[in-house]
Order: C-alpha cells, then sequence, then structure tokens
C-alpha cells in the first residue's frame, strides 16, 4: 500500500520541474523578444539622431552663406551710401554755381541785349550745368533705389538667418532629447545583454549580417558598373558603324578609356594613405572584443560631429543603419578593395555615390551601441579584412 505514496512524491517533483522549465523557456523567449525590440528602438534612436545631425550639419553650411550674403549687403550699402554723399554733394555745388551765375533764367538773359557772343557762351555754360545737373538728379535717384533695395534684401537675408537660428535651436533640443533617448534604450539593452554568451551571439550575427550586406551591395554595383560598360561600348561601336569606320578600333579605344577612368584600388598606397579622422586608437586591429571575437578593424575616439574623411577615391557600395556598427558606410576602392566607417551620427553620402579621396563622408558618432564617441574603421582587401594601420601613414 506504500507503493503509491512512494511514486506519487516523484511525479509531483517531475511536474513541478517541467513547469519551471516550460516558465524558463517562456522567459528566455520574452527576454529574447524583448532584446529584438530593443535593437529596433536603438535602430530607430540612431536613425533620428542621424538625420537630425545631417540636417543641423547643411544648416550650419546655410547659415554661414546667409551670413555671408548680409556681409556682402551691408559692404555694398556702405559702397552705396558713400556714392550718395558724393552725388548729394556734387548736385550742391552745382546748385550753388547756379546760383552765383546769376539765377536767371534763359529769358532773362536774352532780354539783357548783352554781347551776342557772351550771351552764347553764357547760354552754353548755362546748359551744361543744367544737364549735368539733371544727370546727377538721376544717378542720385537710381543710387537711392539700389540702396532701397539693397534694405529689402538685408531685410529678408535677416529673417532667414533668424529662422535658421530658430530651427537650429529647436533641431538642437531634439537631437539632445534624442541622445536621452538612445542612452535609456541602450542602458535597458545592455541590462538584457549581461551574459556574455548573449553578447558574443549578436555580435557573430550582426558580423555574418554585415558581411552579407556589403557583399549584396558590392555584386549589386559591380552588376551596374558591368551594364554601363556594356553600354559604352555598344555606344562607341554603333557610332563608328554610323560613320563607316573599325568598329573593333573604337571599341579598343573606348576600352582603353574606361580602364584609365575605372579606380585602382589601394595596393599601391600601403602606409601612404590618409587617416580618414584624427584621434586617439581606442582599439586596435585583431584586440579582443567580446568572448572570440575581435575587432575587425580599428576604433578611432573623436569627437561627436567630426568630420569623417575618405581615405581615397571610389564609390559608395552602402550607407544604412547595421545593427552593432550604427551608421555604416562603405567604398569600393576597385580591384577588391573595400574601406568601412562605421559608428557614425550621419551619413552625407548614399549608395551610388562617387567619392574623391579626402572628401567629407559623414560625422563622428556612438551609433550601434557605442559607449563613447568614435569611429569605427576596417579595410578589406577580396572580402578579408586587414590591419588598416599598416595602410594609414
Amino acid at each position: 500500500m506504500l507503493w503509491p505514496a512512494a511514486n506519487a512524491e516523484p511525479a509531483k517533483e517531475l511536474k513541478e520541474v517541467q513547469q519551471q522549465i516550460a516558465q524558463k523557456q517562456q522567459d528566455i523567449r520574452q527576454q529574447q523578444q524583448d532584446i529584438k525590440s530593443l535593437h529596433h528602438q536603438l535602430k530607430a534612436d540612431e536613425l533620428a539622431i542621424s538625420q537630425l545631425a545631417r540636417r543641423l550639419n547643411g544648416t550650419q553650411q546655410k547659415l554661414q552663406q546667409t551670413r555671408d550674403e548680409l556681409n556682402e549687403l551691408n559692404r555694398q550699402s556702405q559702397t552705396l551710401t558713400r556714392e550718395l554723399q558724393q552725388q548729394e554733394a556734387l548736385l550742391a555745388s552745382q546748385l550753388e554755381q547756379a546760383y552765383r551765375f546769376g539765377h536767371h533764367d534763359t529769358l532773362k538773359l536774352l532780354l539783357n541785349q548783352q554781347d551776342p557772343t557772351s550771351m552764347e557762351r553764357a547760354l552754353d555754360y548755362y546748359g551744361y550745368l543744367n544737364q549735368a545737373r539733371l544727370a546727377v538728379i538721376a544717378k542720385t535717384q537710381q543710387t537711392q533705389q539700389a540702396l532701397e533695395r539693397n534694405r529689402q534684401q538685408t531685410r529678408h537675408a535677416s529673417e532667414r538667418l533668424t529662422a535658421l537660428l530658430k530651427g537650429q535651436e529647436q533641431d538642437h533640443s531634439a537631437l539632445a532629447d534624442k541622445f536621452s533617448q538612445r542612452e535609456t534604450t541602450l542602458g535597458a539593452l545592455k541590462q538584457s545583454l549581461q551574459e556574455d554568451q548573449q553578447q558574443l551571439g549578436r555580435l557573430q550575427q550582426a558580423e555574418k549580417k554585415m558581411q552579407q550586406q556589403i557583399e549584396a551591395a558590392r555584386r549589386k554595383l559591380e552588376a551596374e558598373r558591368k551594364r554601363q560598360r556594356e553600354e559604352a561600348l555598344a555606344r562607341a561601336r554603333a557610332k563608328a558603324k554610323a560613320k563607316g569606320e573599325s568598329e573593333a578600333a573604337a571599341q579598343a579605344k573606348e576600352e582603353a578609356r574606361l580602364a584609365s577612368n575605372a579606380h585602382k584600388g589601394l595596393g599601391k598606397q600601403r602606409g601612404q594613405l590618409p587617416w580618414p579622422v584624427q584621434g586617439r586608437l581606442l582599439r586596435q586591429f585583431g584586440s579582443p572584443r567580446t568572448g572570440q571575437v575581435t575587432w575587425k578593424g580599428i576604433l578611432i575616439g573623436a569627437a561627436e560631429g567630426t568630420p569623417v574623411k575618405a581615405i581615397a577615391a571610389g564609390d559608395v557600395v552602402y550607407a544604412d543603419w547595421l545593427e552593432g556598427f550604427g551608421n555604416v558606410l562603405v567604398i569600393d576602392h576597385g580591384h577588391g578593395y573595400l574601406s568601412l566607417y562605421g559608428s557614425n551620427q550621419a551619413l552625407l553620402k548614399m549608395a551610388g555615390d562617387s567619392i574623391q579621396a579626402g572628401e567629407t563622408i559623414a560625422l563622428v558618432g556612438r551609433s550601434g551601441g557605442q559607449d563613447s564617441a568614435g569611429l569605427y574603421f576596417e579595410i578589406r582587401q577580396q572580402g578579408q579584412p586587414v590591419n588598416p594601420s599598416r595602410w594609414l601613414k
């Protein structure tokens, strides 16, 4: 009679353990969902920051242009004012001369019965004074009109400046709010990712996704380049055919032209490339990041909003937000060489844009969940990360 009681206790314990496992599994699923939601929120926060920073960068340029315009208008106003003063002084002098002439009108001169030759000279002189006076009056009126236009342009420019400053103030306030919101989201995300294993998994997923995205973008650009090349060669052959010239020669000439304009890669510039941004090296290539994940590039500390420069000419193949890397811009330099710029506050170029060496392409930030501001920078050769420090001078 003890068997049922003896069996009932282990069965009860087993059921309790199973319930605990089920609850733990539910908790894990909920945590994973919370982490996913937080990553989505972090992306939204950092994209909003990027948009505001990009707009502020544009506003700053417009402010400078408007200030330059106001300075030029002020210079023009001073010049016009001096001209008006000179014209008024000249007109006053002419009126004084006319008065000294005897303030006679033409009829009085004719009735005075003076010597005809003297009278003719007097009439000529009087006519000259009158014409000169009319010319000065006309010029004075033109200067007054120009001054009035200058005042209107100055007023409009001042109104634009006031509006830009007000907009800039609002954007700065909105940017501060978004930064605060990002910090809250980032704090919650870090709390959910306290375990190293969780962080390791997220970083590995982020790296894999980034490689896939970049490779897909690179293939798309390569296909577009191939299409454009084929179209250019077809146009060259058609043009030669229409002229009765050699199509083969025309194609060879066009191929040579395309080859001369193609990007040459980075191979010959090893150790000579400029740094994308000046700052302290925070993370070295190959150093541990989390667990078995190492840094595939370098992290350069710099103030938020610092301009990021392209290390060499190329075409933008990717410009978007990526989990773990923030706002990322990738440039294809040709011959299998890519440079990657991550953690940016804002991207100033788009996929498909052609870039010159030294051109500003982004603004330094801390997107992607970075604690401090800086630029994450990679160089890739045939898809494999290489140590950027060996390529920079």
